[in-house]
């Protein structure tokens, strides 16, 4: 048993209820999967605008 999955089962046991989703899951995420293989460009590009 990892203990990520101790974690989950106590916090569980603490809350009661199945996991639920967070709400801030995927914040900031921009849709572009490329950004880490391009962000000198993208940075370059918005410091020269």
């Amino acid at each position: 048993m990892t203990i990520a999955e101790v974690t989950r089962e106590a916090i569980e046991q603490h809350v009661g209820g199945p996991p639920r989703r967070l709400r801030a899951a995927g914040a900031g995420r921009s849709g572009r999967d490329e950004i880490s293989e391009c962000i000198e460009e993208i940075l370059a590009a918005e410091v020269t605008t």
